[in-house]
C-alpha cells in the first residue's frame, strides 16, 4: 500500500460518540470488554484507556491464540512486538515476538502500521478494521481486527494490544493486493460509553 492508499487506512472512518463497536465473533466482544473494564482515571471514573499491567490472561483466554502485544519505543518513534499467539505466527510465517514491524512487513505496509498504531495509541482511539484480499483464484480471504492503546504505570502512553483472526493463512503467501482496501473505523477513547459494552 502506498500513496493515498496509506492515508485512507490510517485516517479510515471516526465513529459518532456514545457507541462501541459490534462484532460478530464473540472473543472480539471478550477483549473489548475487558479492556474497556479496566480503564481508570485518578478521580475513580473510567478513564480513557487501560494501563497494560491490568491486562489479564485468563480474562481473555479464549482469544489469547490471536492476541499480539506491541510497545511503543519513543526513541525510534517504532513498535517492537512484545508477544504474539500461536495463530499470529502462524498467519506471519514465523514468530513476531521481539520483532519491530519493519522486520517481517514488506516497507509500505511496515509505514502503515507504525502510522495506524502511533493513532490508535497517541488519539488515543479503539480500531476496528477488515480487509478483504481477493487473490486471482477468486476465493475472497479477509482478515479482521480489533486494537486497543495501553497506558504505563503513570498513565502515559505504553503502546497497543490487537486481536488479529486471519481468513488465509499464512500471510506471507497472501499476496495482497494494492486494489482491494481494508475498512478500518476508529472509535476515539473521548466518546465512548463509560459503561462497558
Amino acid at each position: 500500500m502506498s500513496g493515498q492508499g496509506d492515508r485512507g487506512v490510517v485516517e479510515g472512518e471516526v465513529a459518532e460518540p456514545g457507541h462501541w463497536p459490534v462484532f460478530r465473533d464473540p472473543r472480539f466482544l471478550q477483549l473489548l470488554r475487558h479492556w474497556a473494564e479496566n480503564r481508570q482515571s485518578d478521580d475513580g471514573k473510567p478513564g480513557l484507556i487501560m494501563p497494560r499491567a491490568a491486562l489479564d490472561p485468563v480474562a481473555i483466554r479464549a482469544c489469547l491464540a490471536h492476541i499480539w502485544l506491541a510497545q511503543y519505543l519513543p526513541d525510534e518513534d517504532s513498535f517492537i512486538f512484545r508477544l504474539a499467539g500461536e495463530r499470529v505466527n502462524e498467519a506471519w510465517g514465523a514468530s513476531i515476538t521481539g520483532k519491530r514491524p519493519d522486520e517481517f512487513m514488506p516497507p509500505a505496509s511496515a509505514t502503515t502500521a507504525k502510522q495506524i498504531y502511533r493513532r490508535i495509541l497517541f488519539t488515543p482511539a479503539v480500531h476496528v478494521g477488515h480487509r478483504r484480499i481477493e487473490p486471482a483464484e477468486r476465493q475472497e480471504k479477509s482478515a479482521e481486527r480489533l486494537v486497543v492503546p495501553l497506558s504505563d504505570g503513570a498513565g502515559g502512553p505504553w503502546g497497543i494490544v490487537g486481536m488479529s483472526l486471519y481468513h488465509f493463512n499464512p500471510v506471507t503467501q497472501a499476496n495482497l493486493p494494492p486494489s482491494v482496501g481494508p475498512d478500518v473505523t476508529y472509535y476515539p477513547c473521548s466518546g465512548l460509553p463509560s459503561a462497558a459494552p
